[in-house]
């Protein structure tokens, strides 16, 4: 016992509890994170089921099927109006031309070869025969033409175009005047409309008779 006035050390309180290792208190297990599970092909097909199908693309040339050839020879066209063809890729008038001028051409450009050719590309197997004589007789006349364009898909002609039934075609005659071609070319009968476009073209098809 410490006597009165004597000076002693306090001793120090016991231990908290919670900060005692008492024998038989269980410890909480270490907290693991697992790792992501991988996505399984079940919940692959899930999400696809789930998920609308998309629209259709619009149709291009990119994308259009390959089962879209050229209608056989002898399709009649569908009706429409006339088979005008001059828009943004053909203006009214070529740089330097003036109204009433004489169509674009080159009196110094020579033919690839004698008789028909074509541009690449260009076919004109699907031509009905009424054409396909038109072409010949021209051949005859100024011994060469060059077609640039008969079967267009729906994309590159415009609405009534005769080119879409492959009941029309563009041609020119190297080194000779369009408008001369043009002149000889309406007075055959079996052509129906006829035009020459400013950057020299002709057309003609098998639909009226007429002028544009």
């Amino acid at each position: 016992m410490a006597q009165e006035g004597e000076r002693v050390r306090a001793p120090l309180p016991p231990q908290r509890p919670f900060d005692l290792d008492l024998e038989g208190t269980p410890k909480l297990p270490d907290i693991v994170v697992p790792p992501a599970a991988p996505v399984t092909a079940p919940s692959i097909r899930s999400t696809a089921q789930d998920t609308p199908p998309a629209a259709p693309a619009p149709e291009t040339p990119e994308n259009t099927p390959a089962s879209m050839t050229p209608p056989a020879e002898g399709t009649p066209p569908a009706p429409g109006e006339p088979d005008d063809d001059e828009g943004v890729e053909w203006p009214k008038l070529t740089p330097g031309q003036k109204a009433g001028a004489e169509p674009d051409f080159d009196p110094n450009e020579k033919p690839e070869r004698p008789g028909i050719s074509t541009d690449p590309g260009t076919s004109i197997t699907c031509l009905p025969d009424q054409l396909k004589q038109t072409l010949g007789k021209i051949a005859d006349r100024y011994g060469a033409v060059k077609v640039t364009s008969t079967w267009r898909p729906p994309w590159r002609a415009r609405r009534g175009s005769y080119h879409k039934g492959c009941q029309a075609m563009d041609f020119r005659v190297p080194g000779v005047r369009p408008r001369i071609v043009l002149e000889w070319v309406r007075s055959l009968p079996e052509v129906g409309g006829h035009h020459v476009y400013w950057n020299g073209l002709i057309h003609i098809d098998t639909g009226p008779r007429r002028p544009w």
